[in-house]
């Protein structure tokens, strides 16, 4: 129990413990088994209430298998589930019943962490998708005004676009390395890549050379970068994987800037 590889869901702390206290007490542990949350997704965002940009940055790692109907023994990953679960399990041996746990008390106490005592259904939400998702619609909105004085002008702003697709080509290539290297569960089969692939950091470099800006193949991989978020918008319908809110305004962009492509006869 010393060293071993961690794995986040099914290997870790939590789920060593539950493990060593089953398979050295004189009986059978039976659980109270009332899930509280449908998936692994739903019980990280309990955790993640108070910490809005990180609620964000790990629904965007996580992939679809966090959102498949999780068991109770899948949800006794986090700490504070695993302690609810040993408070109300009982030791099954013949026909006799014993709780698990006769008394439980804190040994450190830290104010600012969310306690088993808060771990609940109705657990209070505080403005996750508000904070986020109205950062996100304000650069929307940035982006707007942008096409606007484009059409204006008749001029493209390409180190709008350059920085876009480097910071999507970025986080494709962190997607595809985790789907595709990581051991870690849950982050194999990930939709997102569908919009943000490692392809665009060859296009954001290539865009900083104006003869590639001027031929045919810079709006064209716009244009299919553009399909490709609306294959995701369907995806998204018909696969079972939640999609963070504040992404569709991010994905809304980069289909904008794609139609707001000036032909290269204007410049």
């Amino acid at each position: 129990n010393r060293q071993y590889r961690y794995n986040f869901f099914y290997d870790n702390c939590a789920t060593r413990a539950r493990k060593i206290v089953e398979r050295n007490i004189e009986g059978k542990v039976c659980y109270d088994s009332c899930l509280l949350y449908p998936s692994l997704r739903a019980s990280l965002k309990h955790y993640t209430a108070t910490h809005p940009w990180a609620d964000f940055g790990i629904s965007f790692l996580i992939a679809s298998e966090a959102d498949r109907p999780a068991s109770f023994s899948d949800l006794l990953y986090a700490p504070g589930e695993m302690q609810i679960a040993f408070q109300t399990a009982s030791i099954c041996s013949g026909d006799s019943l014993s709780p698990l746990v006769k008394s439980s008390g804190d040994i450190l106490s830290f104010p600012d962490s969310p306690t088993a005592s808060s771990l609940d259904k109705n657990h209070p939400k505080n403005k996750i998708i508000d904070c986020v998702f109205a950062s996100m619609s304000l650069l929307l909105a940035l982006n707007l005004l942008l096409m606007f004085f484009e059409r204006k002008k008749r001029k493209k702003c390409f180190p709008i676009d350059i920085f876009l697709y480097l910071i999507a080509g970025l986080s494709g290539l962190l997607l595809c390395y985790l789907a595709l290297c990581s051991q870690h569960p849950a982050v194999h089969h990930n939709w997102l890549i569908l919009w943000l692939q490692p392809l665009h950091l060859c296009y954001a470099i290539a865009l900083c050379f104006p003869a590639f800006r001027k031929s045919k193949i810079a709006p064209a991989y716009a244009q299919i970068n553009s399909l490709l978020c609306l294959l995701m918008i369907i995806a998204a319908i018909i696969v079972p994987q939640h999609i963070h809110p504040a992404c569709w305004p991010l994905v809304a962009i980069f289909v904008l800037r794609s139609l707001a492509y000036v032909p290269p006869k204007s410049y």
